[in-house]
């Protein structure tokens, strides 16, 4: 559909960067993991939906905690994305980023292939028909306990959309013991852009000693921007603002029962996108911060989320429910002049000039998981549940079509749209350990799903046009499998096969302007499968540590965007190989002294020619370096009363394509490498903590990735360029 088109791509950048600085600091305490289990300065994650030391978790997974996104400023998901190794990502602001792990990514994408979690809820849309692979939820990062990011297919516990991976928000649980308040406030400046500042505050408080506690918080981000319009003159379009909060209540009536009640709300409003407007043959329009387009292209987002999970402890097993209940609302335009226009005027002899494509997207999302799982430490450890969930989506776009002067035409019907559709899925799914020796264990773990989804396209304009209504059905098995290996308390060696897979579904019905002709009315699902072997070890006294990994996934039927003059439409291509190694080291040679180095190296590409996208058998899948690397230094005096701290991160992605070399639809574009460097440094007064930063110390243009879309008929790519030079200022003081 033309607007679905045109809103799908417009938010396709093209190429993410990033690396993983371990994080010396301590996770917190987790689902079923109390306090005194955890080992000093260990990492207790939930990846397996049970509590494990990082260490011993027989898959490639990287934890940024609560400290270490302080440490780095972040404030959004682009500002912590570059220090995780494999991920990748485009963007175009706050609530407009798709995610893709170890490259498993078309360039533009027809639905997620990261599984977006806050705490056990799933986020967003499964299926192809609201936007959701660009719409990954950016959440404000202030009160968060840590991210987890599961690199690798995680269909077996995560079910649809988790081919590449998993990115999880875990949030700071109510304590039962302590009354806690903690204040932060920051400033920045941008060289080039505005100022931007943020406030977030937050309430512990036990209601029942051990019985009962709240846990209040609030947080507001505002974005100065760094992008200018030369055509319409507005400085900074992609200013921007963040708020929202989350009240949480925890309940322990008895000591083998917890009852977790969570309300999250968050939104966000931007007056337009990050990005610059590059030509295809890498020159800027006008300059690496500069737009040219001659319509605003506001956004704003609308997030909801309630929940319920409780755990209940009973004749060696722990039983656990998760409910939720969310409501996700974007309203966006895109100027789509670039391709609309001049469409208009060629095939239907309009005199357009410019051409708007204003969209809302609105997801209503119920899901209900239920699962059993024995303790651990038994020779034979297992985890059985069950999965529901039924999801209504409404996308509903219209043109605006502007003449000589930017005067409103308003009998000209390019496009009006209104897609209802219904996703609906239940699923069954178990694993089972078995410990073979105090060593040495298998893993085993299936999964049945299967989803019926309905699809109606009331549609009229030059473009589109309306379809019955329409259904699908599928049934698909996932499967894990894993061998482990306990090289003593401290080492953990490890060999893992998982698959994964995404829903097919109906299609947008577009008609082709060249042959007069509908497109098809049915995409089909793609899956992959995946072999990774991995290493973890650190010395006895966790001076030196190393976290090595290497994979090989096959990916079956990649779904893939296919846009017919200009308009969305889904279709199957053959297939892709993607190999690649992830390595960590780790130094704290002295207490004072921590020294991190992370490197990435991923090479995907396609096994046959696809003649649909003008893509050859060889070539490289889009988005994604051949090469990532990142270096972390930290000093902190901890014998000093003012305990000062001093840190630099150096980062450096190699170049990436956005496309594919011959694509009729998609442009291809280069996207350079680039390195940057960040320093910093913190000292404390009392209950008061101080830090100062310099981001991008150099100034350095580095071009993160770009999206071509719009520039079907020649025009500029769309280009997120690296934050020019920020310095800023931030103060964090708990009670």
């Amino acid at each position: 559909m033309t607007s679905f088109s045109t809103k799908k791509a417009h938010f396709f950048l093209a190429s993410g960067a990033a690396l993983f600085i371990l994080s010396p600091a301590h996770a917190q305490e987790t689902d079923q993991v109390s306090e005194n289990e955890t080992y000093s300065g260990e990492i207790v994650v939930t990846a397996q939906k049970r509590a494990e030391r990082l260490i011993e978790t027989p898959q490639s997974i990287s934890v940024l905690s609560s400290e270490e996104l302080s440490k780095i400023a972040a404030k959004q998901f682009v500002d912590f994305a570059n220090t995780v190794p494999g991920l990748q990502y485009t963007s175009q602001g706050a609530g407009t980023s798709q995610i893709s792990l170890r490259g498993v990514t078309s360039g533009a994408d027809v639905s997620s292939t990261v599984g977006v979690y806050v705490d056990e809820v799933p986020y967003g849309s499964s299926s192809a028909f609201a936007n959701g692979a660009r719409r990954a939820l950016d959440v404000g990062l202030f009160d968060i306990e840590r991210i987890e990011v599961l690199r690798g297919p995680q269909g077996t516990l995560y079910g649809a959309s988790s081919m590449g991976g998993v990115l999880k928000y875990v949030m700071t649980k109510p304590s039962l013991t302590q009354f806690e308040t903690k204040a932060q406030l920051g400033v920045s400046t941008t060289r080039f852009g505005g100022t931007s500042y943020d406030a977030s505050a937050v309430v512990n408080a036990p209601i029942a000693l051990d019985k009962a506690a709240v846990r209040a918080s609030g947080f507001y981000s505002r974005d100065g921007g760094y992008f200018d319009n030369i055509v319409t003159g507005e400085n900074d379009v992609d200013r921007g603002k963040v708020y929202g909060g989350r009240l949480d209540a925890l309940f322990a009536p008895a000591e083998d029962l917890s009852i977790r009640l969570t309300g999250f709300a968050q939104d966000v409003r931007r007056q337009g996108g990050s990005y610059a407007n590059i030509g295809l043959n890498g020159v800027p329009v006008a300059g690496y911060l500069d737009q040219a387009h001659p319509l605003d292209e506001p956004f704003r987002s609308d997030f909801r989320l309630g929940s319920a999970t409780i755990d209940y402890s009973f004749a060696g097993a722990t039983l656990t429910s998760v409910t939720s209940y969310q409501v996700n609302k974007t309203f966006a335009t895109t100027d789509g002049s670039a391709v609309y226009a001049p469409f208009l005027q060629i095939l239907a002899n309009i005199p357009a000039e410019a051409v708007a494509i204003n969209e809302l997207a609105r997801t209503r999302k119920f899901t209900q998981e239920i699962r059993i799982a024995s303790p651990t430490e038994q020779t034979i450890s297992w985890l059985a549940g069950g999965f529901y969930t039924r999801e209504k989506s409404l996308l509903r776009q219209v043109a605006d079509t502007y003449g000589a002067g930017l005067v409103l035409l308003p009998n000209i019907n390019a496009v009006t749209a209104a897609i209802d559709s219904t996703y609906e899925e239940y699923a069954v799914f178990g694993n089972l350990t078995w410990r073979l020796t105090e060593a040495f264990d298998v893993s085993g773990g299936i999964r049945y799903a299967h989803n019926n989804q309905e699809f109606t396209q009331d549609a009229s304009g030059i473009f589109v046009v309306s379809a019955p209504g329409s259904s699908s059905s599928e049934g698909v098995v996932t499967y894990l499998a894993n061998a482990r290996y306990r090289i003593g308390r401290n080492a953990t060696a490890y060999a893992r096969f998982a698959t994964g897979y995404r829903p097919g579904g109906p299609n947008f019905r577009v008609i082709d302007p060249a042959t007069n002709q509908p497109s098809p009315p049915t995409f089909d699902s793609d899956s992959l499968n995946s072999y990774e072997l991995g290493f973890k070890a650190e010395t006895a006294d966790r001076k030196f540590g190393i976290d090595l990994s290497g994979y090989y996934i096959e990916w079956k039927d990649i779904q893939l965007l296919s846009p017919v003059a200009g308009v969305a439409n889904f279709a199957n291509g053959p297939g892709a190989r993607i190999k690649g190694a992830e390595m960590t080291l780790t130094a704290r040679p002295a207490r004072e002294f921590v020294a991190t180095g992370s490197f990435a190296y991923n090479d995907g590409y396609l096994t046959d020619d696809v003649p649909l996208l003008g893509a050859r058998k060889g070539e490289r899948l889009p988005n994604t370096p051949h090469f990532t690397a990142a270096v972390n230094v930290d000093y902190s005096m901890v014998e000093s009363a003012l305990k000062p701290t001093f840190g630099a991160t150096l980062r450096f992605a190699s170049d990436s394509k956005a496309s594919f070399d011959a694509s009729p639809a998609l442009r291809q574009y280069d996207v350079p490498d680039y390195a940057t460097v960040d320093l910093r440094g913190g000292v404390s007064f009392g209950p008061v903590d101080a830090q100062v930063y310099v981001q991008n110390l150099f100034d350095t243009r580095g071009q993160l990735a770009a999206q071509t879309v719009l520039s079907q008929l020649g025009g500029p790519a769309q280009v997120l360029v690296l934050r020019p030079r920020t310095a800023g200022l931030r103060l964090t003081s708990r009670f």
